[in-house]
């Protein structure tokens, strides 16, 4: 199971990114650079992570948790601010779930499935419209 970054870990390269970038760009150059270079492998990671909660369902709060503090950990630039948050929202309602629901017996958490649908989906159009963006500026 690959081991999750640490917040420094990913702090550290985009203070890089924000070091090289620096001479005579603006801000907000210089964040989406480091949005740019630092995000798609961040959201690789995080996708492996929960990839391997399949095999181990009692780490998906732990897991899930983690991915939360390391997506919050961004400084989105302004372009995709709200579809940022949006994200990490969604995440953030993931993991409250997962700190609500039953993970020794599934059966017992039916009534979670709307709210785990709506999640989902919600994870999905969030992830497609900041890697939307991503396509588009990056």
């Amino acid at each position: 199971m690959t081991r999750p970054r640490s917040v420094l870990t990913v702090a550290a390269p985009l203070a890089a990114a924000l070091l090289l970038t620096g001479c005579g760009s603006s801000e907000e150059e210089q964040r989406q650079a480091a949005f740019c270079e630092d995000v798609p492998t961040l959201l690789e990671d995080v996708t492996a992570d929960m990839q391997a909660v399949t095999s181990d369902p009692q780490t998906a709060p732990d897991v899930v948790g983690e991915a939360v503090d390391r997506l919050e950990a961004v400084e989105p630039p302004a372009g995709v601010a709200d579809e940022w948050a949006a994200l990490v929202d969604a995440w953030s309602g993931m993991r409250d779930l997962l700190g609500r629901v039953d993970l020794e017996d599934p059966s017992a958490n039916t009534e979670f499935v709307e709210e785990a649908t709506q999640l989902q989906e919600d994870l999905v159009s969030t992830g497609d419209a900041v890697d939307e963006w991503g396509q588009e500026n990056c």
